[in-house]
Order: C-alpha cells, then structure tokens, then sequence
C-alpha cells in the first residue's frame, strides 16, 4: 500500500475544505481554536457545519483535521488565515491541491485509536450527533447518532511505520485520521 500527499503551502481553510470537498465526502473535521476543540461536519459545497446545523466561524480556527475513512486534509493557520494545506490518501488524489508530495510505501500499516473524553448521554439529535461529558471538561457533541449513557466514543487511526535507519528501527512516520467509533 501506498500513502499519497498534495500540498498547498499558502491557502486559506476555506478554500482548502472547497478544493477537496469531493474526496472528503461524507467527512468530519476536528477543529481547534484558541477557546475550544470542537468536532463539525462537511457540507458538499466545502463548508462545516456544527451540531446545531449552524456554520461555523472559521476566523479562529488555528489548525483542522478533516477526514474520511478515504482522505485526511490537514490545515495549520501560519498567519492572518493564511496556512498550509496537506490532503493524505491510499488513493490517488492528483486532482486536489497544488503539489505532489513525494509517496510513502510504510513497512506495517498499524490500526490505532483514541478514546475521547466523556461518556455517553442519552442526547441525540435526529441529524446524527451525540453528547458526551464529563465533570472535568463538560459537553462535547460528537457526530455520531444514538451513543448511550456511558458508552464511549474512539477515533480511529491509521499508523504507517517505516524503517527511519541503517539499524533497521522502525517508528511510526505519518498517522492518518480515519473515523469515529462507538462502544460500551
């Protein structure tokens, strides 16, 4: 298997999330901002919207991962929302971004996950979002219907390991965010 990369060194989140849009169908994005992590989904025409089905104000964002069992696009704000933009796929992606980056053929392709913080509420919405919380960090809606009280939600990843030198070590060289998970 094969890990393929494009890159845009200077675009704005917007414009990243429209140019990639239809790799990303069906994606959800994981986005950070100086006063919140929240978890949104992506729209066909390339926007994300929240759990209240409302759009979200990007301005703050400093750093997005949006992802699909398929691609990740990560985006990282280096000035005035202005920032660099990488889409990640097993499959071919040339049509998106501006650059090739050069392919990755890893020795082991490792299934890894997260456990997010909190546990299930028994809040869900008919559009597909759950709540889970927690006493030390509070609400966080996650876009998965139907959780229940005290179920936990993961997300999953996808490790690529590569030799990294002449003494045969091998270490993980990329992770690729791949989907969220639910379980008792």
């Amino acid at each position: 298997m094969t890990l393929y990369g494009r890159t845009s060194p200077s675009i704005p989140l917007i414009e990243a999330l429209q140019e990639c849009s239809r790799a990303l169908a069906g994606a959800i994005a994981l986005l950070y901002c100086p006063t919140a992590c929240q978890f949104a989904k992506l729209q066909t025409d390339g926007c994300l919207v929240n759990s209240k089905g409302t759009l979200v104000n990007l301005t703050a964002v400093f750093e997005a991962r949006v992802f699909n069992s398929d691609c990740e696009l990560r985006w990282l704000n280096n000035s005035h929302g202005e920032g660099s933009a990488v889409l990640l796929s097993e499959n071919s992606i040339a049509d998106y971004l501006e650059t090739d980056i050069d392919p990755l053929q890893p020795l082991i392709i490792h299934p890894q996950e997260y456990l997010l913080w909190g546990k299930g509420t028994d809040h869900s919405t008919t559009d597909g979002w759950s709540l889970l919380a927690t006493a030390r960090i509070g609400k966080l809606p996650v876009p998965i219907g139907g959780i229940l009280a005290g179920q936990r939600a993961y997300l999953r990843v996808c490790e690529y390991l590569k030799v990294t030198d002449q003494y045969g070590n091998v270490a993980v060289v990329e992770e690729r965010l791949i989907g969220l998970e639910v379980r008792s």
